[in-house]
């Protein structure tokens, strides 16, 4: 009995065993939880764009200009058209918002031909722009040089400033027919300051004496300035230069206008007669414009004629250069580019006609 008793334990046990081995066996491993997927991160909202200037056109690089724009300037510091440039472009490098603003590089020498030169030849990126008067168009086309009116591109016409014949105040002469008549009467005796003879003040008298049929003395001195001052010493009998030039010497009263060089009036001379009202068909107005050189990327040429001619519009901007007296004419590069093209073909017939070197 004793035996049969372990054999049925053993049975027993054997049997529990078995079915812990078998329920081991075949349940599945408890699986740890899976670790939760971070949720998708939405897509963070984007910035605004910055607002594109109205006044860039397409095709002007995004990031133009990612450096200075160098500004050629044939003369020394300190002229109107120097510092109206400056007035300019600090504008449009405020508004625009601007990371590079305008240097001025000063190439000074040869009467304006070296920064001329400079200009017409450099890489057309719309990095190296400079001043551009029409006066530098007589030079060209005595000297063939690069800087011609069909060799640039032209931005825009910052003033015009008039050519001026005048005396001493307290002159015998009040009109350009009396220095004209005083010339016929008794010929090489007249004598006119100007700063240069084969710039645009000779070329002016020269035409005149040519339509007149007289014989002017023209003598060329340093500096306007020196012109007005033989002028007040009674050493010459008469100046031809730029109104600017005579403007306080006006004021002073120490020389009177007799006829300017526009084709209309000057603003700041409203009671003086231009050359053609006087019966000569004359004109003498220098243009003071802002040029780069020939095949610019029109869409940078636009960018930069826009942003000026906006900058010129701008009210504080005019009421500084009216206090100044600025002679201001702003036009477009296409007008600058007719009246350029205008003035060295004309300038080209007087070449063939009469060399003035």
């Amino acid at each position: 009995m004793k035996n049969t008793k372990y054999m049925i334990l053993i049975v027993l046990l054997l049997s529990v065993f078995m079915v812990f081995a078998l329920s081991g066996c075949s349940s599945p491993a408890a699986e740890e939880p899976a670790a939760e997927e971070p949720a998708a991160e939405e897509p963070a909202a984007e910035e605004p764009a910055e607002p594109v200037s109205d006044l860039r056109p397409e095709g002007v690089p995004a990031d133009y200009p990612n450096d200075n724009i160098e500004y050629l300037y044939g003369f020394g510091p300190g002229s109107v058209q120097d510092v109206y440039i400056r007035m300019l472009f600090d504008w449009v490098v405020e508004k625009e918002g601007w990371d590079y603003g305008m240097v001025v590089d000063f190439r000074e020498g040869a009467g304006g031909r070296i920064q001329w030169s400079a200009m017409a030849d450099a890489d057309p990126d719309g990095y190296t722009i400079g001043f551009a008067p029409s006066a530098m168009l007589i030079s060209a086309v005595a000297e063939d040089l690069s800087y011609r009116h069909d060799n640039l591109s032209y931005i825009i016409n910052m003033m015009s400033d008039p050519g001026i014949i005048g005396v001493a105040y307290d002159s015998e002469f009040e009109t350009l027919q009396d220095l004209v008549d005083a010339a016929l009467a008794n010929p090489g005796t007249v004598t006119v300051g100007v700063t240069s003879t084969i710039g645009q003040e000779g070329l002016t008298m020269k035409q005149i004496e040519k339509l007149a049929g007289a014989d002017f003395n023209v003598v060329a001195f340093d500096a306007g300035s020196e012109v007005i001052t033989q002028v007040m010493g009674g050493h010459i009998d008469a100046f031809c230069l730029n109104v600017s030039d005579a403007t306080s010497f006006l004021e002073d009263k120490a020389v009177k206008a007799v006829a300017t060089g526009d084709s209309k009036r000057s603003q700041f001379l409203p009671d003086v007669p231009t050359y053609q009202e006087a019966g000569y068909k004359v004109t003498q107005v220098n243009m003071r414009s802002v040029a780069g050189p020939k095949d610019m990327p029109e869409p940078i040429r636009q960018y930069l004629e826009n942003v000026l001619l906006a900058a010129s519009e701008d009210p504080e901007i005019k009421a500084e250069a009216e206090a100044m007296q600025i002679p201001l004419d702003t036009r477009t590069g296409a007008e600058v580019q007719e009246a350029f093209t205008s003035i060295g073909q004309d300038l080209e017939k007087l070449w063939e006609d009469d060399p003035w070197n």
